[in-house]
């Protein structure tokens, strides 16, 4: 299909690169705002520097106003169009605050569309500069993109590492800005979005850097502002304790709940003894070991060890750290790992674990097993039922709050031609993927047979990468990988001679012994029902692989699969629909409501991952969804469970993370206000009030509730 733009109609003269500046650049008398306008198409010669991808465009006239209308196809990632710079002269955008434009849904179906500003090679960098919205057909809204981490930027720009969010810095070089892309965000058939409006905005409050170091206290809080409950003393750590332990000992948790989290007071069904899953009324459930129906609330990452910092290169960075010797000194380590960031290749490195020194100020030589009870206790108040993903096994033997499992599989061959955020992928064909699938999951079964152990969630976040691209990275991998030598004996089978592959593919390999030699790309679209087919194996295998060794050992749990992120697709969850008892998705966005399974697919689905953060209680990083603040952060999570709940095939949905991660950063530089208590242990009391407002009741809502469809 030939998707070349046709604006025939709307060819003009160009104007030269100086008329259009003027045309672009809106300028503002002192006192009026700070605003650069960069496509506002009311000049048709501006679509000459408008490029699609897998899309066609057109400009739309109207007596007042003119926009571009995007036709999208479905087939790449970025599915939509880029709004290059005209006559290659950058946009210097590094004195503004945001960029904003103005979409419109002209479909007919629901959509997002998302916004990248520039193109750095740093990926993160350039996650960094995006947003989107979500649309109904007919919707409009503004896609607001912030190109700082504050409304203030330090003047001039300082050095500070091993941190996502850093008060007063821009988020990447925006001097030499070249492009703006415009995407149908995970598009799975077309659809059809305007433009309109695209400006940069705001003009940053400059302050000086002076004085800025050292920027963390010595509870590993931010020095340079204040807000409700930040401690000041070790007294106050104290007070906060003994307030909260007497609240929590008062309370008794949500209503009519049995043991196990259970709804108590609703219909009872078969108990096995353990966690299974039930479709009841026309909605997937799990139900819990004594048969009452479970909905699972929960929240990762309950442990304390998991959120140091990384002291080494940084000493400057704190206002105090104590001697190695000193009873603080305790919570010194070595961080060993770094998948991305500053410390990648800095390992090992130092790190101090603030949160934990605040645990021992606060409660003393116990403060490990004060925690651990304090979790049960909090998730309980709180109306929560589940400790999620790598939690403390202290806590979890306990036998006080269902939790989940984790396993990672270790040291398994990869396909050295994949590519992926986390590392190349597995290959299953490799007869020692099995061998360390079997040994990952004995030494890491923690929970098997135990009844409060809902599940395990096997590897995180895969990169399963567009369709069929593990068959690229396949055939990309020298002739010794399993995996490319079982792709080519399947080759083999289906043609029989080299002749006939040459003709489909339109190669010309002398032999079957070439096609294993040669790294060379065929050309996808010839290609594609094969590399469908075998990308279709590779997932069929892994999953097939695990769920095998995993019932083995744990014939009682279920299998919650790898927590599926942001590249899937139909065929790998088609593949895994067959194995999985459960299958996960880790779903950072406004609301799962319309989450759909593929055609064919009726599943129970867990959401793994999932959160909302805000700057006003003094983080550094909102996370990977905004909010205004700690009252908005609950009414989004009001909002996204209670669309969970209307879902019939969603089970439950796990928060990221129990507590907020260091100012400083962890191993990888994240440093988001995601905890539902901060770095000094404190429940942050809106959010909380949120929470409880939704989970207390959330049975009768899932009951009496369903999605329109």
């Amino acid at each position: 299909m030939n998707r070349k733009h046709d604006i025939s109609l709307f060819q003009i003269e160009k104007l030269s690169f100086f008329v259009l500046a003027l045309v672009f650049l809106f300028s503002c008398k002192e006192g009026q705002e700070h605003k650069l306008v960069l496509f506002d198409f009311e000049e048709a010669s501006q679509t000459d520097f408008v490029k699609p991808q897998d899309a066609t465009f057109e400009l739309i006239k109207s007596e007042n106003n003119n926009y571009i209308k995007i036709n999208n196809g479905f087939t790449i990632r970025e599915t939509g169009v880029k709004l290059l710079s005209p006559e290659n002269q950058p946009w210097d955008l590094s004195t503004f605050y945001q960029v904003k434009a103005d979409v419109s849904n002209v479909g007919d179906e629901d959509m997002q569309v998302e916004l990248f500003v520039g193109n750095d090679p740093d990926g993160l960098l350039r996650w960094y500069c995006s947003d989107y919205v979500d649309l109904i057909p007919g919707e409009s809204k503004t896609i607001t993109i912030n190109l700082a981490w504050t409304p203030w930027i330090h003047q001039p720009q300082i050095e500070v590492n091993g941190l996502r969010g850093v008060p007063g810095k821009i988020k990447a070089d925006l001097t030499k800005v070249t492009e703006l892309t415009f995407c149908s965000r995970y598009a799975t058939q077309p659809n059809n979005f305007t433009i309109d409006n695209v400006r940069a905005v705001g003009k940053y409050e400059e302050r000086s850097p002076d004085n800025f170091f050292p920027f963390i206290d010595e509870f590993g809080q931010y020095i340079h502002d204040d807000w409700k409950n930040k401690m000041h003393s070790e007294e106050e750590l104290k007070q906060a304790a003994t307030n909260e332990l007497a609240h929590l000992k008062s309370r008794k948790g949500a209503p009519g709940i049995g043991k196990y989290g259970g709804w108590a007071a609703g219909p009872k069904l078969e108990a096995t003894g353990f966690f299974r899953t039930e479709k009841k009324d026309g909605k997937w459930w799990m139900v819990d070991p004594e048969g009452y129906l479970f909905w699972t609330a929960g929240l990762n990452c309950v442990a304390s060890d998991a959120v140091f910092t990384g002291i080494s290169h940084r000493e400057n960075y704190f206002k105090f750290l104590p001697k190695k010797d000193d009873v603080l000194g305790d919570f010194y380590g070595k961080g060993t790992h770094a998948s991305h960031g500053f410390y990648k290749d800095k390992l090992p490195y130092d790190s101090y674990n603030f949160y934990q020194s605040n645990l021992y100020r606060k409660y003393g030589e116990d403060w490990l097993e004060t925690f651990q009870d304090m979790a049960h206790l909090r998730i309980k108040d709180w109306g929560m039922n589940t400790i999620g993903f790598v939690s403390d096994f202290g806590a979890t033997r306990q036998h006080r709050t269902p939790y989940v499992g984790s396993i990672w599989i270790n040291n398994t061959p990869k396909i050295e031609g994949s590519e992926g955020f986390w590392g190349k992928f597995h290959d299953v064909f490799d007869p020692r993927f099995r061998d360390a699938v079997r040994n990952s999951v004995m030494t890491q079964k923690e929970g098997a047979n135990d009844p409060w152990c809902i599940g395990y969630f096997v590897d995180n976040e895969l990169s399963w990468g567009l369709l069929g691209s593990l068959s690229i990275g396949t055939l990309n991998s020298p002739a010794t990988q399993p995996a490319k030598i079982e792709f080519v004996n399947n080759l083999k089978a289906k043609y029989k001679e080299i002749e006939s592959l040459n003709k489909k593919w339109e190669t010309n390999h002398a032999s079957w012994e070439d096609v294993l030699v040669s790294t060379k790309t065929p050309n996808e679209e010839n290609a594609k029902e094969d590399l469908l087919a075998f990308y279709e194996k590779i997932a069929g295998t892994y999953f097939r692989i695990i769920n095998e060794e995993l019932k083995a050992v744990a014939p009682h749990q279920n299998y919650l699969g790898c927590r599926f992120a942001w590249a899937n697709n139909d065929v790998v969850l088609t593949a895994a629909s067959q194995y999985l008892d459960i299958m996960s998705f880790n779903k950072y966005e406004y609301s799962v409501e319309k989450f759909s399974l593929p055609e064919g697919v009726d599943k129970p689905v867990m959401i793994g991952e999932f959160h909302f953060g805000s700057l006003d209680r003094g983080s550094l990083h909102p996370g990977v969804k905004i909010a205004k603040n700690q009252a908005e952060r609950g009414q989004m999570y009001q909002d996204y469970i209670q669309g969970a709940l209307r879902h019939p095939n969603i089970v439950g949905a796990h928060w990221f993370q129990y507590l907020d991660e260091p100012n400083t950063g962890r191993f990888d530089g994240e440093n988001y206000n995601v905890g539902f208590i901060d770095i000094c242990d404190n429940p942050y009391e809106e959010l909380i009030n949120k929470v409880k407002e939704t989970t207390y009741s959330m049975y009768d809502y899932r009951v009496n509730n369903s999605s329109k469809k």
